[in-house]
């Protein structure tokens, strides 16, 4: 498994986005020490040039810009790269942080926040890439009726079509695939695609798992797969076909 931080060899490439300057320069001298490497952008525009000429292990992204909206910006982004998001969204911003995970974002934090809370999301979220990289995978595809999934890649096609999900998406359905008609709690979600247990407020694994109920077709009453939130308890992913 990759180490975290990286080590001076393994540097990892940081696009942060945000249009305070003081801010974004105190976080890149707090994350360079620990090998990453960051790549400061305070517009849209700028960010948008930083992304055509190099690709990054990871991207902090201010939905407030002075000259893009943020969130066409991490839409943006998603389009060209699987590579996972942290956006920062002003206190409060429940519609903003809701979207922003529904666009693709891994994780957020609510302005202000503490530079040594922004590291620990980073190291988590990068974590999880890394082990979804390098761990030994089960062998062949996960199914459940129309649905697979090619673990190694993240992959996944319901019948004739390709099903573009985000990384965290791609985690929350191996592990309910993994799990299948098995119940999966809400905590050990949260560990394994954000790294990180939710609080009681966190809503990110509500927003993650409505977003795929979408992509997979799973809303209708007759859909073939069904993904059921058991109060109390987690969920499961469950398919008509499979005892």
């Amino acid at each position: 498994m990759t180490p975290f931080p990286p080590s001076a060899d393994e540097k990892r490439r940081v696009l942060l986005v945000d249009d305070d300057v003081e801010l974004a320069q105190m976080l890149c001298e707090y994350l360079e020490p620990d090998n990453y490497v960051v790549s400061l952008a305070h517009t849209g525009a700028r960010a948008r040039e930083l992304l055509a000429q190099q690709d990054f292990d990871i991207a902090l992204l201010d939905l407030m810009l002075p000259d893009a909206n943020g969130l066409d910006l991490l839409r943006r982004y998603r389009g060209a790269s699987h590579k996972p998001v942290i956006m920062f969204t002003a206190h409060g911003s429940e519609t903003d942080r809701v979207l922003g995970l529904e666009l693709g974002a891994d994780d957020y934090l609510a302005k202000p926040f503490s530079p040594r809370e922004l590291k620990a999301r980073i190291h988590a979220v990068l974590r999880r890439f890394s082990v979804a990289d390098s761990q030994a995978r089960q062998p062949g595809l996960l199914t459940a009726g129309a649905l697979s999934m090619d673990p190694a890649s993240g992959r996944t096609r319901l019948g004739e079509t390709a099903v573009e999900l985000t990384g965290a998406e791609q985690r929350i359905l191996e592990l309910l695939l993994r799990s299948l008609g098995q119940i999966v709690s809400r905590e050990r979600i949260g560990l394994y695609a954000l790294g990180r247990a939710p609080g009681p407020y966190d809503r990110s694994v509500e927003t993650h798992i409505s977003s795929l109920r979408k992509k997979l077709d799973l809303t209708a009453d007759d859909a073939p797969l069904t993904l059921r939130n058991v109060r109390g308890q987690g969920y499961v992913l469950a398919c008509p076909s499979v005892p």
